[in-house]
């Protein structure tokens, strides 16, 4: 079980490289190509993002606001009968830098109301309330994350007709 927002999937497939490159561009829509904002003009791809040669860089398309979308960089390894993409889905990294400084200092606020909770001054429940805050958007942050990365888990093993080996 991964304690963290992050998923690690080994996907295996028939198809060659040239095929899964074409094939993730049916699905990929160009970042210099898609307009944000008010002026969006949408997109009839599912995906917005980079590929080269062996490798792509991705995020799915959104219609709502979600800063745990994950963001998915794949690296296409040819295989004996086919290929073995290895996918690796992680939060952007202003996100992460974000969540440690916010951690770090309402973890500091729990230990702090957890030693005077265990202290002499007996248990209050108002001292419980930055663990509590720390509970709650470790909860939604794998939430909202497993969430988005189980929908793309899922589109690219039907965009790569593969299994998932690991993962």
């Amino acid at each position: 079980m991964n304690f963290l927002p992050t998923e690690n999937i080994t996907y295996k497939t028939h198809l060659n490289e040239e095929e899964i490159i074409k094939r993730l561009s049916d699905h990929v829509e160009t970042e210099e190509t898609l307009s944000y904002g008010i002026f969006n003009s949408g997109s009839s791809k599912p995906y917005v993002g980079q590929i080269n040669d062996q490798t792509f860089n991705i995020k799915r398309i959104i219609s709502y606001r979600n800063s745990f979308l994950p963001r998915i960089y794949g690296i296409i390894e040819k295989d004996f009968g086919g290929s073995t993409i290895i996918v690796k889905m992680r939060l952007h990294t202003f996100v992460i830098v974000f969540l440690g400084i916010w951690c770090c200092f309402v973890g500091i606020a729990s230990a702090a109301s957890l030693r005077q909770a265990l202290g002499n001054q007996g248990f209050n429940s108002k001292t419980m309330i930055p663990l509590g805050m720390l509970l709650f958007f470790y909860a939604l942050i794998m939430v909202s994350f497993k969430y988005e990365s189980y929908k793309s888990k899922m589109d690219l093993q039907t965009i790569f007709e593969a299994d998932i080996v690991e993962g």
